[in-house]
């Protein structure tokens, strides 16, 4: 069976295309996860908290700092009234 395509069309992937494709990424994702894992035990080995630069990476990344910023200050303003009362 041929399938007529039109110019303007972009040809459909297989299912085999579209699993080979997410595997590439799949591999992608595993090789930036040993190399996250690599740095963090290098910060840890530095006496660095790695798990704190982690969350702060994390969070730069994510474009959330300001959100987290904000959210410690509440907390922190809370306790004092607390602590306070």
């Amino acid at each position: 069976q041929v399938q007529e395509i039109n110019a303007n069309e972009i040809p459909k992937k297989t299912k085999a295309e579209y699993v080979e494709m997410l595997t590439r990424e799949f591999y992608e994702i595993e090789s930036i996860m040993e190399n996250v894992s690599e740095i963090k035990g290098q910060a840890k080995d530095a006496g660095f908290d790695a798990t704190l630069l982690v969350k702060i990476a994390k969070a730069m990344a994510e474009n959330k700092v300001d959100d987290i910023i904000d959210k410690n200050n509440e907390f922190a303003r809370v306790i004092d009234e607390v602590r306070n009362s």
